[in-house]
Parts: C-alpha cells; sequence; structure tokens
C-alpha cells in the first residue's frame, strides 16, 4: 500500500514540474517583450497561451489583445516629454495573426478646463498633425467615440485611404488609438480598462 502511494506522489510530482516546464517555455516570447518594456507596462499571457493582454500601471489601463491576435511581435512604450506640445504617453505594438497589424494607444491629459469637447480636441489633434477625413461620433460598446480614417489624394487622383483613429474620454483623459484595421480598435476599446 504504502508503496502504491509513493508511486502516486512521485507521478503528480512530475506531472506538476511538467506542466510548470511547458507553462515556462510557453512564456518565453512574454518575458523577451517585457525586457524593452519600463516598470509598470507588461504583456501578459493566459495560461494556456491563446489571450494576451497589455498592463499599462504607469497610465493607468490594461486591454486584452483581439483574439485573431496570435501573440506580439514588436511592442515599445514612449513616456510623456512635458516639453512638447501634447504631453502624451504611449503603446505601440505589432500584432502576429493571419496578418500583421499594428496600433497604438495614447493618452491625453485632457485639459477640462479649456472646456473642448471630445470633438474639438479629435479637431485640433488632427489638424495639429496634418491628418485629414471627416471625423464622425459613433458608439463602441458603451463609449462615445470619434473617429476618423487618415485620406490622401495622391498626385495621380487615386485616394489612399490609411489608417483609423478613434478617440474617446474618460475622466481627465482623451485616449486615441490608431490601426490599420478598425475591428482591432473596437476590440480594444470593448475589452479594455480605461
Amino acid at each position: 500500500m504504502q508503496k502504491k502511494f509513493v508511486i502516486g506522489i512521485l507521478i503528480v510530482l512530475l506531472v506538476v514540474v511538467g506542466g510548470v516546464f511547458l507553462w515556462q517555455k510557453d512564456q518565453k516570447d512574454v518575458q523577451e517583450l517585457n525586457k524593452n518594456l519600463p516598470e509598470g507596462v507588461k504583456v501578459v499571457k493566459s495560461l494556456f497561451g491563446k489571450e494576451y493582454k497589455v498592463l499599462n500601471k504607469i497610465d493607468g489601463y490594461q486591454f486584452k489583445l483581439p483574439k485573431t491576435a496570435k501573440g506580439i511581435s514588436e511592442i515599445n512604450y514612449f513616456p510623456k516629454n512635458p516639453e512638447e506640445e501634447y504631453n502624451v504617453s504611449s503603446v505601440s505594438f505589432r500584432m502576429n495573426g493571419f496578418l500583421v497589424v499594428e496600433a497604438a494607444v495614447e493618452i491625453h491629459q485632457f485639459a477640462l478646463e479649456t472646456n473642448l469637447s471630445l470633438e474639438a480636441f479629435a479637431e485640433q489633434i488632427s489638424e495639429n498633425y496634418g491628418l485629414s477625413g471627416d471625423l464622425l461620433q459613433d458608439r463602441v460598446g458603451d463609449t462615445v467615440v470619434v473617429k476618423t480614417q487618415q485620406i490622401k489624394q495622391l498626385k495621380n487622383g487615386a485616394i489612399y485611404k490609411g489608417e483609423y483613429l478613434y478617440f474617446f474620454q474618460r475622466d481627465s483623459f482623451a485616449y486615441a488609438i490608431t490601426s490599420g484595421s478598425e475591428e482591432t480598435i473596437r476590440q480594444i476599446i470593448v475589452n479594455g480598462s480605461w
């Protein structure tokens, strides 16, 4: 009887040790990405490696990547620079999947004392960055957004439609999310804690 008990314990220990080893091996990509990020910003991966999340404790938000993302191949954090016209920090990243999709999340200190509406703020940012395209109000889940798509007329007369840009507000912060995929932006907004 004792022999069966000892063998059972050994089997359980082997399974646990093997599981921890496989989990660490599965987390290697996330460990590599996090090496170059400042303390307070990191990528985490679910236990079984199907879901990725970006945690930004510096700026106070987190979001899950869309389910179509098969990981992140690159991520960068750009801290606020008070010497710039817009005191903004951002996280930019490249997601793997059927197509490689790039996206960025910016957080702007939203000066409520200027009485700017989100629409006016989006218009001001668009003008200052030389973006063209109609600003439209929309709703993503419970969030009111102002969105646009970069539009350029090429020399040959053709119209080039570029990245999407969504603005939304939480408390005294305005967020701007850019990506070539509108669905990616919508998923980030819905699956985020802002």
